[in-house]
């Protein structure tokens, strides 16, 4: 980041994320832009009236003491002359304390105007919403209203009719001032008409509507009785206005109901409290504020920067570097976490210390009371509160909806509220203490957000050293000689199978010669635990890894996935291998492993094959520049309030394009579901993992050559659920699948067996499984035209399952087991085989490279221990798995797997009686 970039991150990017919080808001609640801007436009006003009433009082103090000192210095100045004169000005203004320069102070209101114009300017000139939005006689509020038209001249009116207002506002407000405090406000009105002139008639209107307010405002200040005045009207206007709501019930929403009747009701509140607190004597003005009430404040807006800005950015990215690495985009995922902190700092330090610079004593006392709480209430809902809240994208939206409980919500609040009382009483009685405290804790922030820096590097350093994307990939296969081929699909849960084969009737033929085992289990719930087996076979289950005490897992999961190349290269196998998971225990896979044998070509797909990459790169860049800071304000917030500031993993974000040339995309990323069958926009995961799936048929070069080929691939289409355009199961940007979804209802049952949809994330599992399935199937019709089909053995796998609840008969709740969760897909299609059948045998993931040897490698064994390669282990006796949330490679990466909960299961996995929970350890 420039410079520039820095400051204008602090200065003009909180005001615009403010304007667009405010109106998706209210966009939300009725989404009518016309309204929105009404809504924006009195939500910012209200909200700097204090400071912009404080900016008046120090105004017109400042024009008393000029008015004051002016016969004096009248006098001087024709008295004297030269250096002498100046010499008796300066003599006489140090006497009375003051400083030719406070009148500056006059143009407070003008300077502060500066910024929320340029903020106000960029976004509503570059808001998607008002494109084509018309209001009353301006037909578009995206463009000029032209609303004379005299011959082939056009007039814009509004800008006019705001320079009007302007001025009439500018005379009330200095009426009887010398015409140099109004010829200020008149240049001021003259420079708004000129550039406002041609602006988009949203933005005139919503700086018109402004200057409504401020012509109101100074109206209102020339009353007798100004702010009783005001909580009549505001009491008047909500009982109206809730009045309007009762009557008008039945054409509105309940969502808008509620916030109509509590907005309504809040207008009424200022003038009970009015009545309340009339008889009540005043309060005195109290004590003086003191350094460490001045230093508690400051230290609170630095910590809160810190905290928001820095500590928790930066934990998510280290949790996971690699998922925030894009290779259609080499860049360092820390400019997120800096970007974030600027904002932080241009909403805590900036603006928050202009209101408290422009504050009384009094005001600035109530502001350390806000900071120090704050400081406090977000640190402990951050630390204690929605810490289990499932797994986060990138795009920092959680896989799962996100509600809490109202028990949940009522213990957080309490607490917050006895977390609040109690720091804000230490701070009015020992505000040394709090000033030490947040010192402490701005120390502690900095220092960990600088290890996660560093953490983040050094990943990043490590994965661009190691970036092997120089060509497309190739699948080579063979018309004369045998192929296998291995397709893993991450997170594919078998349970899904028989009813996608019955919706779409035309898999079963696309499928012909598979045989699918749905009594099938991998030995974890997540990739690190249940992929080394796939690979290499029951040497590398989690208790056998755990044995080899002695070597750190990642060798152990390294030599894993080289044990199928490895061996088949020896055996005269040409060897292809798509995105190795998990290679070196990272998320972007790394080729190095096997640079040491020529015979293996490894290849990286997702996003090499993705069309629309740098596009989506770019999304992605702007979606996280919005949502970090929005995404540590939801974790800092009250859980009553986090469910509304996550905004179903939006963060009120509006899809903002302020850079000049950025186009309309192809897919717009992410993803926003708005329902179980409606969603606009696409997960960017799923896009570079699917269009690999679709390009196979493109990459794949089929040989007269007689030597047999292996190919192995890994793939995470399934491994992001989001929602598809049905039947198709194509990703689209805007779904909508009602219609479909209530025709097909039954397809949730299948031969008497139920399985549940019911929720967001079963409903976006079973998409992407059917789009995988699908595409995979027009492949496979390519083969069989190619005449590759015959010859070809094909396995499809996944690691592990999903817990999802889809089937009640498989919640094992006593052991605390959903086996779906361990229930991977797993089917096998043998040389010239036909028919699509089911088998009950029992079956692991592990036996995956005994079926792929099965035949064309005589006594096969590990080339790196030299064990026999087969399932005998699997006889042997019950098959024991590990469930554990330790899934991340960052963490769980020593020489055994971390502690978890561990389960045996033989034969049937369905039959609760043949699973057994051995303990956590």
């Amino acid at each position: 980041m420039s410079i520039f970039d820095v400051l204008f991150a602090i200065t003009i990017r909180p005001l615009e994320l403010l304007f667009e919080f405010l109106f998706a808001v209210a966009n939300s609640v009725t989404p009518n832009p016309a309204v929105n801007l009404i809504v924006m436009s009195l939500a910012i006003n209200f909200i700097v009236l204090p400071l912009y009433r404080r900016a008046d009082i120090i105004q017109q103090e400042s024009r008393d003491t000029e008015n004051r000192l002016r016969p004096v210095m009248d006098h001087i100045k024709k008295t004297f002359k030269g250096d002498e004169k100046v010499m008796m000005l300066q003599t006489y203004y140090r006497q009375q304390s003051y400083s030719p320069l406070s009148s500056m102070k006059s143009i407070i209101s003008l300077v502060l105007q500066i910024p929320f114009f340029i903020a106000a300017y960029r976004f509503l000139s570059h808001l998607p919403l008002l494109e084509g939005v018309s209001m009353g006689p301006i037909s578009n509020l995206n463009a000029p209203d032209g609303l004379i038209t005299i011959g082939s001249l056009t007039i814009n009116l509004l800008p006019i009719l705001m320079t009007v207002i302007n001025i009439i506002s500018s005379e009330i407000y200095t009426k009887d001032q010398p015409f140099k405090s109004k010829i200020v406000l008149y240049l001021s009105a003259a420079i708004f008409l000129v550039l406002l002139y041609d602006s988009p008639s949203g933005l005139v209107f919503y700086w018109t509507f402004n200057n409504v307010f401020s012509l109101v405002k100074n109206i209102f200040y020339r009353l007798k009785n100004p702010g009783f005045v005001f909580k009549v009207m505001c009491a008047v206007t909500g009982v109206a206005g809730a009045v309007l709501c009762v009557v008008k019930r039945t054409s509105i929403t309940p969502r808008q109901f509620v916030f109509l009747l509590i907005f309504c009701g809040a207008l009424i509140v200022p003038l009970i409290l009015h009545f309340i607190l009339k008889d009540r004597k005043k309060v005195s003005k109290g004590s003086p504020l003191t350094m460490p009430e001045k230093m508690t404040y400051l230290f609170g807006a630095v910590y809160m920067s810190l905290l928001t800005g820095l500590l928790i950015p930066t934990a998510v990215i280290s949790s996971s570097p690699d998922e925030f690495i894009n290779i259609n985009d080499w860049n360092n995922p820390t400019k997120y976490a800096l970007y974030a902190l600027c904002i932080a700092i241009g909403v805590f330090i900036v603006w928050a210390s202009v209101f408290y610079l422009l504050a009384t004593d009094k005001g600035k006392k109530v502001f350390g009371a806000i900071a120090v709480a704050y400081s406090a209430v977000g640190t402990f809902n951050y630390m204690l509160f929605g810490t289990d809240l499932g797994t986060i994208s990138p795009g920092l939206v959680y896989d799962e909806t996100l509600t809490f409980t109202a028990k949940t919500m009522i213990i957080n609040s309490l607490a917050v509220i006895a977390v609040a009382a109690v720091v804000i009483f230490v701070y009015k009685k020992k505000p040394v203490i709090t000033q030490f405290v947040l010192v402490a804790l701005s120390v502690v922030a900095l220092g960990m957000g600088i290890m996660n820096i560093v953490s983040i590097n050094k990943s990043y350093d490590i994965a661009l050293s190691k970036s092997k994307v120089t060509e497309e990939p190739v699948i080579t296969l063979s018309k004369t000689g045998k192929n296998v081929v291995v397709i893993m699909l991450d997170r594919a849960v078998g349970g899904f199978v028989p009813y996608l084969f019955n919706e779409d009737k035309n898999l079963a033929n696309e499928y012909d010669g598979f045989t699918f085992y749905p009594n099938t289990i991998s030995f974890g719930g997540f990739t690190n635990f249940g992929s080394p087996a796939l690979y290499g076979g029951y040497e590398y289950t989690p208790e056998n890894m755990n044995a080899r005490a002695d070597e750190p897992l990642v060798e152990k999961h390294n030599e894993a996935l080289r044990v199928m190349p490895v061996l088949f290269s020896n055996n005269g196998f040409g060897v292809t291998f798509f995105n190795p998971t998990y290679a070196n225990y990272s998320e972007l896979a790394d080729l190095t492993i096997f640079d040491e044998y020529e015979g293996i070509h490894a290849y990286t797909t997702d996003g090499v094959l993705n069309p629309y990459g740098e596009s989506i790169a770019h999304q992605i860049d702007r979606v996280r520049r919005h949502h970090f800071f929005f995404y540590s304000i939801f974790k800092t917030s009250p859980v009553v309030a986090q469910e509304s500031i996550y905004n179903g993993g939006a963060y009120h974000s509006l899809a903002i394009k302020y850079e000049i040339d950025d186009t309309d995309p192809v897919v717009t990323v992410p993803q926003y579901r708005s329902s179980n069958s409606t969603s606009t926009g696409v997960s960017a995961r799923f896009i570079n993992a699917f269009t690999a799936l679709e390009a196979m048929e493109r990459i794949t070069q089929i040989t007269d050559d007689s030597k047999d080929q292996l190919f192995i691939m890994s793939n995470d289409s399934t491994h992001e659920p989001i929602l598809l355009q049905e039947p198709e199961y194509v990703p689209q940007n805007t779904v909508d699948n009602r219609q479909y979804d209530l025709t097909h209802m039954g397809r949730a049952v299948v031969d008497g067996k139920y399985m549940n949809l019911n929720t967001r994330v079963q409903m976006t599992h079973y998409h992407v499984n059917m789009a995988a399935y699908k595409q995979l199937g027009k492949w496979f019709d390519y083969l069989k035209s190619q005449g590759v089909w015959d010859n070809t053995r094909i396995i499809i796998v996944a690691d592990h399952g999903r817990s999802l609840e889809l089937f009640n008969d498989l919640q094992f709740d006593d052991i605390g087991l959903d086996v779906s969760f361990v229930n991977p897909t797993l089917m096998f299609k043998d040389f010239n085989s036909t028919g699509f059948t089911t088998s009950d045998e029992f079956m692991t993931n592990a036996d995956v490279p005994t079926l792929a040897t099965k035949g064309v490698i005589e006594d096969p064994v590990n080339p790196f221990t030299n064990v026999p390669l087969n399932n005998d282990p699997k006889l042997a006796g019950p098959q024991h798995i590990i469930l554990s949330d330790r899934w991340k490679t960052t963490e769980n990466n020593g020489n055994q797997f971390l502690p978890g909960r561990w389960y045996s299961v033989h034969d049937s996995i369905f039959d609760r009686d043949n699973w057994e929970f051995m303990g956590t350890y």
